[in-house]
């Protein structure tokens, strides 16, 4: 992803609890567009309902991204 430069700014988040963890949440703040990403081993076991309500956390809890455009994705050892 870094090396692709799709993307101004790539980075993890997880809440205090430690209840909400996003694995990537990759950002082009010139584009304003910002993808999620859930990392699995398998990609059977990503779930995009899942991301989808931890990024709405995130949302709530940060206010941040709140006028891009949003994707959700998944990656795994089988993508690679």
């Amino acid at each position: 992803m870094i090396e692709s430069e799709l993307y101004t700014n790539i980075a993890s988040w997880w809440d205090r609890k430690g209840e909400n963890e996003i694995d990537i949440i990759a950002v082009d703040e010139i584009e304003q567009t910002a993808c999620f990403y859930e990392v699995k081993r398998q990609a059977k076991d990503v779930v995009i309902g899942i991301v989808k309500e931890k990024a709405e956390h995130f949302f709530q809890t940060t206010g941040r991204f709140k006028k891009y455009n949003i994707e959700y994705k998944g990656l795994s050892m089988e993508d690679m």
